[in-house]
């Protein structure tokens, strides 16, 4: 047994075994057989090199990650790695993301991989507020073989987080400063030939974009503005009208403009955001010990007036080695706070900013209605004033979360070692919501008056992980070297929640509960303190044979609390096998230097779909059952089976690596299958057993892919490097079962389009009614109405999620100058534009302003009617949309949003993630300073996404308010693009 100089790093070199037992410090690369290795960090915290990994695993360096300046860790991952797909389930101040590696292999259950931070499980909330700054590698792991230790946590492949230590030895301060500035990237293309009316009549309090065409006349637009002054007077703005009643005469109130377009005003709408994030590292070292110190400040002004985000964070990690004993420890604290104007307030999208953006008309001058903030109508009479909503519709929401990890290895003899990895994380968090009132009883038009309400909550999260793990290592011959890590695992999870609200508050602008005049029913409310855990058995072995073959095989044995009582222990094996015949028999010389092949085999279980409880047999009271007046108790209507178990996923996977010219040329590719049994689903049962839905294991699902990177380097001088990479995956999800006696469910649906489950078809499954056609696939034409016949039932759309994605990378290096670039493509999806429902219905849609309708409708393309006979003839006389204005109005407004078909948007989208150019000071023009380095550098965020041609922008394809992908919806803000400075300085 060979060790390396420093005790915190052991690795197992008799015969070039190459796999690193033991924690690491500083560099990730170790030499073996003097060939430099990549070293992995894979599960538990159990180093591997590169050739000794044998499921497909994927490396994210500090400096790729943060070529951006990116503050969110997650979303500096989007298109930096094959397979890995990065969608935004928020868009607002504190936006939120979904992590998901090779597709989809639940149905109900979650699909997100796992994320662990410095060795113990964590999750993507988490990652994406701890600052990249911190952060020394991320190992994307792909394959459920290379996270099968963590059991059915890792079914979904794992991403594993290593933060940086101190340094080896001496004191370095580094500081980083970026300040960005965000703007909307796109908003949805409307029409700009009509305005705001309905039916060819001007009508300055209409939503609707149904008014005669622009001629640049004077007009009016929307209600009168007034003042509410601290007597509770009602005045005219500017006008001094006393308590005179506000009627449709009281016109010089309104704004006068003339009627013309105005197509910016749903973009001008939007402010230039500002992004400031500083963090300030202090790294201390010295023989055996080290220290870290990290203080970071982020603070974000929205794209939305008011809405801002602030996080505060401190990070110290610290570790020594006296003797045989190595201890190491970390304390992380996290605080953000977040104020804003919700994306909803009570899960109504009439309630959204954007949707009531939306609900303009393309001449409104929606920016001239910002002194007007306390008016809750501006332009129309139905949809609320967004300034109104940014002041008087709130959000507070505060966040602290603790972290504290702490680590001891006691190494026995030069073969075995004892370490323990505890974790305790709490998180709390509160909110406070409210609206404010809004008296309409002074108009003489019917306007609904707004209800003041409030709504708090508070919630708790106790979560204690811990690994106990013995090592042992050994060369069992000259040739053979062994490694045995066998270990116990118990976690510990506990959420507590209390919630309260209620509406009409007696004190204007006084929230708490003791001022709310009518409180919510409990039934409406969640409280209450759930509790789970689990404890697992587990082994890890790996054989190492001349440096050139590795055996790798888990297990895993779980019991869960989840789970029945008599069904709640369940194993997961593992093996894997790589195999490097360059090494093996010498050949390739200096063209093929490397060649591996590995493959491996795992089962594992996802038991995600059953929550706290979900086994208890549960019952819910009812106001008025049996009897009006009384109230007593009734089953709950969707129950869970007595033998549920976790679903089962099957991999395979096989992957070949090539390295060409000393890895100038390198192209790893791999293939796999992912096989559900046991998906858990909701089988419906007979209304007389007192519940209508049991929750059962009985569907099947088959996932399979494959994934190409190509990384070169086409120049490699000593003052001129150039590297580009490219990558490929491929994915598709089949159901293959879905229950006994159906063949279909709605994972979520709607009366014209939704996302469903269905046996043998792709999955997520886009469904939505459509257009009638003919055998020849020509839209039959009711030629009565000149509307196109509908579908009673939902077919088959498309597949929600993309089937390919390529991603793109370049990094140059000339001198002391850098520059870098990432984008994606993705390819093979469609997803639903709900937003287009809002915009046709309101006259605002491009495509009804492309009809000219004082003429009528138009000749719907590749369209059929029957004739006398019955036959089907082209359709070349009968407009859909009538014969004139107000029959196109009718259609827009009333049809056309019935047919889920028009909703439905290709998902293809390119997009340049992200773009720098940096500059670093010369060391000799820093001699004789304190300053080790100075790197100056400006980048760019999302600067440009093309999208299919039929999406006018209507929503970016990788956003979705579901969990499940597919629907984009009204809600939603669009995304932002970002441009921004940053400086690094290193004492």
């Amino acid at each position: 047994m060979k060790k390396l100089t420093s005790s915190v790093l052991a690795v197992v070199l008799s015969s070039s075994f190459a796999v690193v037992s033991a924690q690491q410090r500083g560099s990730d690369t170790v030499k073996t057989s003097n060939i430099q290795e990549v070293v992995i960090t894979g599960a538990l915290g159990i180093k591997r090199t590169a050739d000794a990994a044998t499921s497909s695993q994927q490396v994210v360096g500090s400096e790729q990650l943060t070529a951006g300046a990116n503050p969110n860790a997650v979303q500096a991952l989007a298109g930096k790695v094959a397979g890995l797909t990065i969608n935004q389930t928020n868009s607002s101040v504190n936006s939120s993301n979904s992590i998901q590696l090779r597709g989809i292999r639940s149905m109900t259950g979650d699909n997100s991989a796992l994320v662990v931070i410095d060795n113990v499980i964590s999750s993507s909330t988490v990652l994406q507020t701890l600052p990249p700054d911190v952060i020394e590698s991320i190992n994307v792991i792909k394959g459920a073989q290379g996270a099968a230790l963590y059991g059915s946590a890792g079914v979904n492949g794992a991403i594993i987080v290593v933060t940086k230590q101190g340094a080896k030895r001496g004191i370095s301060v580094t500081y980083d400063g970026t300040i960005d500035f965000e703007s909307v990237a796109f908003v949805p293309k409307r029409q700009t030939r009509y305005g705001q009316g309905w039916y060819n009549a001007r009508d300055q309090y209409e939503n609707g974009a149904w008014g005669p065409a622009f001629d640049n006349k004077m007009t009016m637009y929307g209600l009168p503005m007034y003042d509410v002054n601290g007597d509770g007077v009602i005045t005219l703005d500017g006008l001094g009208w006393g308590n005179g009643t506000l009627t449709s005469g009281d016109n010089p109130a309104a704004i006068h403009m003339p009627y013309s377009a105005r197509p910016n005003e749903v973009k001008n709408f939007f402010r230039t955001g500002a992004l400031r994030n500083n963090s300030l590292t202090i790294n201390v070292g010295q023989d055996k010990k080290y220290a870290l110190l990290n203080l970071t400040n982020t603070a974000r002004d929205f794209v939305i007036d008011d809405d801002k985000y602030t996080k505060n964070s401190v990070l110290f990690k610290g570790g020594a080695t006296v003797g045989k004993l190595t201890l190491e420890g970390s304390v992380n604290y996290i605080r953000t706070d977040t104020k804003e104007s919700p994306i909803m307030f009570d899960e109504g999208q009439d309630d959204s900013i954007f949707w009531n953006l939306l609900q303009s008309a393309p001449d409104i001058p929606i920016t001239a209605y910002k002194p007007y903030a306390d008016n809750a109508y501006a332009w129309n009479m139905y949809y609320q004033n967004p300034y109104w909503r940014i002041k008087h519709v709130r959000e507070n929401r505060k966040s602290d979360y603790y972290s504290v990890i702490g680590s001891a290895t006691y190494n026995i003899n030069d073969h075995i070692n004892l370490r323990y990895t505890g974790n305790l994380q709490q998180r709390f968090t509160s909110g406070l919501s409210h609206r404010d009132a809004f008296d309409t009883s002074h108009y003489t038009e019917t306007i609904s008056s707004i209800s003041s309400a409030i709504f708090m909550n508070k919630r708790e999260w106790f979560d204690y992980y811990g690994d106990l793990l013995v090592n042992f290592d050994y060369n069992l011959t000259d040739d053979l070297g062994l490694r045995v890590n066998v270990g116990h695992n118990y976690q510990d999870h506990r959420y507590s929640i209390m919630e309260n609200g209620g509406t009409n508050l007696e004190i204007p602008g006084i929230y708490n509960m003791g001022n709310v005049t009518q409180p919510l029913p409990a039934s409406s409310l969640a409280n209450g303190d759930y509790r789970r855990n689990s404890h697992a058995l587990f082994a890890n072995l790996d054989l190492a044979y001349r440096n050139y073959l590795f055996l790798n095989a888990t297990a895993r044995n779980e019991w869960s609390s989840v789970l029945p009582k008599e069904n709640n222990s369940y194993f997961y094996p593992s093996v894997g096998l790589s195999f490097v015949p360059t090494k093996a028999w010498d050949f390739g010389g200096d063209v093929l230097t490397r060649m591996k092949i590995s493959g491996n085999w795992t089962k594992v279980g996802n038991s995600s779909r059953i929550d706290w409880y979900r086994i208890n047999k549960k019952v819910i009271l009812v106001p008025g059952f049996p009897f009006d007046g009384n109230n007593s108790y009734r089953n709950e209507m969707t129950q869970t089976a007595d033998d549920i178990r976790p679903e089962s996923v099957t991999t395979k996977e096989i992957n070949l690596d090539l390295g060409f010219w000393r890895d100038r040329v390198a192209i790893e590719g791999s293939i796999y299958q992912q096989d559900t049994d046991d998906l858990i689903t909701n089988q419906r049962v007979s209304p007389a057993s007192g519940i209508n839905q049991v929750l059962i294991n009985v569907g099947k699902m088959r996932s399979k892919g494959a994934e190409v990177n190509l990384n070169l380097t086409p120049v490699k001088t000593s003052n001129f490097r150039w590297d580009l990479s490219a990558g490929y995956s491929y994915n598709e999800s089949r159901v293959l079962k879905v229950t006994d006696d159906t063949d279909e469910v709605p994972i979520t649906s709607f009366t014209n389009f939704g996302v469903y489950a269905q046996a043998g078809s792709l999955f997520p499954l886009i469904k939505t009614n459509m257009m009638q056609r003919d055998p020849q696939g020509r839209i039959i034409i009711d030629a009565a109405t000149g509307n196109p016949l509908i579908t009673p039932e939902l077919f088959n759309a498309g597949v929600a999620v993309p089937k390919s994605i390529y991603t793109f990378g370049t990094n140059i290096k000339l001198w002391d100058f850098r520059i870098s670039a990432t984008a994606d493509y993705r390819y093979g999806s469609k997803f639903i534009a709900n937003v287009i429902n809002g915009m046709a219905f309101n006259g605002s849609l491009y495509e009804s302003g492309q009809v000219d309708r004082a003429q009528g409708g138009f000749i719907m393309p590749n369209s059929v009617i029957k004739d006398a006979n019955g036959n089907y003839i082209p359709n070349t006389t009968v407009k859909t949309g009538g014969n004139n204005y107000n029959t196109v109005n009718d259609y827009y407004s009333s049809i056309y949003g019935t047919i889920g078909e028009n909703y439905l948007i290709d998902g293809q989208a390119f997009k340049l993630r992200e773009v720098a150019v940096s500059y670093t000071v010369p060391r000799a023009v820093l001699s004789g300073s304190n300053l080790q380095e100075i790197t100056l550098a400006v980048h760019a965020r999302n600067p440009f996404q093309k999208f299919a041609k039929n999406n006018l922008n209507y929503a970016d394809p990788e956003t979705s308010y579901y969990a499940t992908p597919g629907i984009a919806q009204i809600a939603q803000y669009p995304n932002t693009k970002v441009y921004g400075f940053s400086l690094n300085v290193k004492f």
